[in-house]
C-alpha cells in the first residue's frame, strides 16, 4: 500500500470510529490512535504520522517496506526543515512513527519494526528551555487582567489566577467542568484529570476560587439564571464550548504584553506552570508536595521545572566576575 492512499484514507477519520470500508491498514491506524486515551495525543500522532506518510509518498516509497535507513533520513530530514525544529520536537515525532509500526507488528501486519532502530537525536532531559516568571510579573499579569474591561473580562481574571496558583496544563484547564469544583475538609476544591487519565485533587485558594466564582454568576445571569449541568465547561467560551488550548496559549501571551512581561512573546500557559513550580520552592513547598501537586511521575521531572530559574541564579559566573 503507498503513502499517499493511506494519508487520504486516514485524515478525517482519525477521530471517529473506524470505517468499515477502509482498508485494514488504514482501520489498524484508526484502532492505534483510538488506543490513547488523551484527545491531545492523538491529534498530534495522527498529525505526525501524516507528515511521515507524506514524506514517503514524495519519495515513492511503500511505508510498509520501509527500512532503518529510510528512518534515518526521515530524521536528518526533520532536523535540517526551516526553521529547525528543536531536538526534542524531532525525538517526538520519530516516537509517534515508531509507536505506529509497533501496533502494527502487535496485529501481525509487519514481521518486525525496523523503524525503531533510527538514529533520534540526543536530547538533554535536565534541560529546560521554559523559565518561570519573577514574582513581580506573575503579580503584574494577575492585576492587567483584573483591571481589564470588555465581556470576557472575568473569564480572564479567573484564568489567570487558575493557571498561576494551581500550575494545571493547557489541556487540564479546557477540560475542566463544572463538575470538577467541590469542598472537601472545608477546602474548594478541584479535580484535574491529567495525563493517563489520573485525577489529581487540589485545593483552589480563596482569591483564586472568589475569582472563579465571580465568572461564574456573572455567566450565569447571562445565560438566563438556569443552572449549569455538571458537565458543561468550567471555562466556556461564549458559544458554551470549552475554551481552547490554543485560546489559552493567545491569551496568556496577550495579557503577558500588556502586564509590561520582558520577552512577552516566550510566556506561554506552561510558563505559567513553571511559574508556579518556583515560587512554590521559594515559598517552602517540598519537591514531593510539588511533583504530587504537578501531576509529574517522576521527581526529576519537577527538579528540571525548579532548577531552571536557579541555574541562572546561582550561575558561578557572577563570582569569577567578581574576581576579574
Amino acid at each position: 500500500m503507498g503513502g499517499q492512499v493511506l494519508v487520504g484514507e486516514i485524515v478525517g477519520s482519525a477521530l471517529e470510529m473506524p470505517d468499515p470500508e477502509l482498508d485494514p491498514i488504514s482501520r489498524l491506524t484508526v484502532g492505534w490512535l483510538w488506543s490513547f486515551s488523551s484527545p491531545h495525543t492523538r491529534r498530534a500522532y495522527e498529525r505526525n504520522l501524516r507528515e511521515w506518510l507524506a514524506f514517503c509518498s514524495d519519495r515513492d516509497l511503500d511505508p510498509l517496506t520501509a527500512t532503518r535507513a529510510h528512518g534515518d533520513l526521515y530524521a536528518r530530514w526533520l532536523e535540517h526543515r526551516d526553521p529547525r525544529p528543536a531536538p526534542k520536537t524531532v525525538g517526538l515525532k520519530l516516537a509517534s512513527v515508531s509507536s505506529w509500526y509497533t501496533y502494527l507488528v502487535l496485529e501481525d501486519v509487519l514481521p518486525v519494526n525496523k523503524f525503531a532502530g533510527a538514529s533520534r537525536p540526543k536530547i538533554d532531559r535536565t534541560h529546560s528551555e521554559t523559565v518561570g516568571l519573577e514574582r513581580s510579573e506573575a503579580r503584574a499579569m494577575v492585576a492587567t487582567a483584573e483591571a481589564g474591561s470588555g465581556r470576557a473580562q472575568l473569564r480572564t481574571a479567573a484564568l489567570i489566577r487558575f493557571m498561576l496558583s494551581i500550575g494545571p496544563r493547557a489541556a487540564e484547564v479546557s477540560s475542566l467542568t463544572i463538575g470538577s469544583l467541590g469542598f472537601e475538609r472545608g477546602f474548594r476544591t478541584v479535580r484535574i484529570v491529567g495525563k493517563g487519565q489520573k485525577v489529581r485533587l487540589r485545593n483552589m485558594p480563596p482569591t483564586t476560587a472568589a475569582a472563579v466564582d465571580r465568572y461564574l454568576a456573572e455567566r450565569l445571569e447571562r445565560e438566563g439564571g438556569v443552572a449549569f449541568e455538571e458537565s458543561a465547561p468550567l471555562f466556556a467560551t461564549s458559544g458554551g464550548r470549552p475554551v481552547s488550548a490554543r485560546y489559552l496559549f493567545d491569551l496568556v501571551r496577550r495579557i503577558a504584553r500588556e502586564a509590561g512581561v520582558e520577552y512577552p512573546d516566550r510566556v506561554t500557559p506552561h510558563a505559567l506552570r513553571h511559574t508556579f513550580a518556583t515560587l512554590g520552592d521559594e515559598e517552602g513547598a517540598s519537591l514531593a508536595e510539588l511533583q504530587d501537586a504537578l501531576g509529574h511521575v517522576s521527581p526529576e521531572t519537577t527538579k528540571i521545572y525548579i532548577h531552571a530559574k536557579k541555574r541562572l541564579e546561582t550561575d558561578p559566573s557572577q563570582r569569577v566576575a567578581m574576581v576579574l
